[in-house]
């Protein structure tokens, strides 16, 4: 009987920037797990080291479209890949730039192609594209043979196309030695951390408008917020609970009137963190703190748990299956700040909860989201999907 390894190709983004989608493909490229499962070999996606001008039309998106295409066509012919891995996005211009012949040339060389959403926002942006686009996108979907989501309910996110028995659910994974709880005497007193980009469909803008209420009552808490901000929404158009289209805010405006009214101490734009310093942050913050309108499973909420932190966060994505309310945080609905601000001040005026849901976090994700148990459900769907 052949040991050989099956070849795999890789198709996706790695570091930097260093948010989600980068940081689990380069989780999986380093696996030792799926190293030794299967041969695999690597296209790179990003071309750029910044979030900044992600999804931007101009000269340079045409010229990587080229030399994209050119490497994968390239790969395909020598390494001859059993399977095809691929994280997809859920844009209109990154499916016809870029998902849909990717998925149709890897096809055209024989392997099977497993595409991978990291958000839970397709089916609602599938919606409103162009009857023809719409087309040309289902006639691709219908060449896949597996395709991944990161929470249970978003298995109907491609139907009919796929059906629901061929999509997968993969969960977020964390390196729990990466991020530690190891002891830390300052923490900071009502610091409050955000990670994400700063826009509105991240809910900065939302953020933003309750801090003077809850400075009214705890003078001393202060929002520290680590990312890039951007004008534009590339992605997210919809609130994923409600369904109401997002109404669009300038996240520069929104900064500008907050410390317009005197609320610079209390306020503090940390910009794009990484590495020791990004822990250091998450370690010495009292709780973490997410409003987005949208997410698959957000990378930065699973590392505030691993660390030990209490949640303020909207049940959106794997987060309304797999975080319970009063449990493991409080949440409140994408966009409703009166629910934002409550959460906000039971958490922040009790000490206890604080410590006590720190320790529920920590343990949970020890149990259910470490990157050796997430592998193995990553490499079973891989291996389900050749044998079929």
């Amino acid at each position: 009987m052949s040991n050989k390894k099956h070849k795999l190709l890789f198709i996706g983004p790695t570091p930097p920037p260093y948010s989600g989608p980068e940081l689990s493909m380069q989780q999986f490229l380093e696996s030792k797990s799926l190293n030794e499962s299967f041969d695999i070999s690597f296209l790179k996606t990003n071309f750029r080291s910044n979030n900044k001008n992600k999804g931007k039309f101009g000269i340079g998106m045409i010229l990587n479209f080229f030399k994209y295409f050119i490497k994968l066509v390239l790969l395909l012919i020598k390494k001859r890949p059993k399977l095809v891995y691929y994280p997809i996005t859920p844009t209109q211009i990154g499916w016809l730039g870029r998902d849909v012949w990717t998925i149709l040339i890897s096809k055209l060389f024989k392997a099977k192609v497993v595409i991978h959403l990291r958000g839970s926002h397709f089916k609602l942006n599938f919606s409103q594209f162009h009857p023809i686009t719409k087309k040309i996108i289902g006639f691709s979907l219908k060449q896949v043979n597996t395709a991944i989501v990161q929470a249970n309910y978003l298995n109907d996110q491609f139907y009919p196309f796929i059906q629901k028995k061929q999509v997968k659910t993969l969960y977020q994974a964390m390196d729990i030695n990466e991020f530690s709880n190891s002891s830390i005497e300052d923490v900071e007193a009502g610091k409050i951390l955000v990670v994400g980009h700063m826009t509105k469909a991240k809910g900065f803008t939302d953020i933003l408008k309750v801090i003077p209420e809850i400075v009214k009552q705890h003078p001393y808490v202060k929002f520290y917020f680590a990312g890039d901000m951007r004008r534009g929404e590339r992605g997210v158009f919809f609130n994923q609970v409600t369904g109401d289209k997002i109404v669009y805010e300038d996240p520069y405006e929104a900064e500008e009137i907050l410390l317009s009214k005197g609320f610079q101490n209390n306020y503090k734009n940390l910009g794009i963190i990484e590495g020791e310093e990004k822990l250091n942050h998450f370690m010495s913050s009292q709780l973490f703190l997410t409003a987005s309108y949208s997410e698959g499973f957000s990378r930065s909420l699973l590392e505030a748990m691993a660390v030990g932190k209490p949640l303020i966060f909207t049940p959106v994505g794997a987060h309304k299956e797999v975080l319970e309310d009063g449990k493991h945080g409080y949440s409140f609905i994408p966009g409703d700040l009166e629910g934002m601000r409550t959460a906000l001040l039971n958490l922040l005026s009790n000490n206890k909860a604080l410590i006590e849901i720190g320790k529920t976090n920590r343990s949970y994700v020890e149990t259910s989201f470490s990157i050796k148990h997430i592998i193995n459900q990553f490499k079973a769907i891989l291996d389900n999907t050749i044998k079929a």
